[in-house]
């Protein structure tokens, strides 16, 4: 991630996320397993950074972690959706996306993760009517299965 530099109340801060887990505020390390955190059913989603002039977090994305200001991600500077706001019907979509696994092996594995983390964004974000948001967690379930099933159809033939 690249270094950002922020201003929170007149004060200058930089923020750089490092390797092994560790993020830079100013020049001082902090190892972000040891942060105030949130979960997501066993999995941490989002980081609180002490920083007491504003709400700074760290929030993981699919292919990047997000620095959120206030409220607003940096990377994007839309306004971010915190992962406490998922429905209760999120998390039963997400729960049925990870009996993927049942398929057993490392693309049904991952399959279900993709699945998993994609719904509860999905069902998170107030940008979409709830509708919406519904029906798209109910396409990310079906077309998971579905994609499964051609993957096994098409190792049928190939091994046939």
């Amino acid at each position: 991630m690249k270094p950002f530099e922020i201003q929170l109340q007149g004060k200058p801060y930089t923020i750089k996320l490092k390797s092994f887990g560790r993020v830079d505020i100013n020049g001082t390390t902090q190892y972000i397993r040891s942060l105030p955190h949130r979960n997501v059913l066993f999995i941490p989603m989002e980081y609180d950074l002490p920083i007491p002039e504003g709400k700074v977090m760290l929030a993981s994305g699919m292919f990047r972690t997000h620095l959120v200001v206030d409220g607003v991600d940096q990377i994007t500077g839309k306004p971010y959706t915190p992962i406490s706001k998922v429905p209760f019907w999120g998390y039963i979509f997400a729960i049925l996306d990870l009996t993927m696994c049942l398929g057993g092996g490392m693309v049904p594995a991952i399959l279900a993760f993709l699945a998993f983390y994609l719904t509860l964004k999905v069902s998170a974000t107030e940008s979409y009517p709830v509708g919406v948001r519904i029906l798209l967690s109910v396409v990310l379930l079906a077309g998971g299965w579905l994609l499964l099933l051609l993957l096994a159809a098409l190792m049928s033939l190939a091994l046939g």
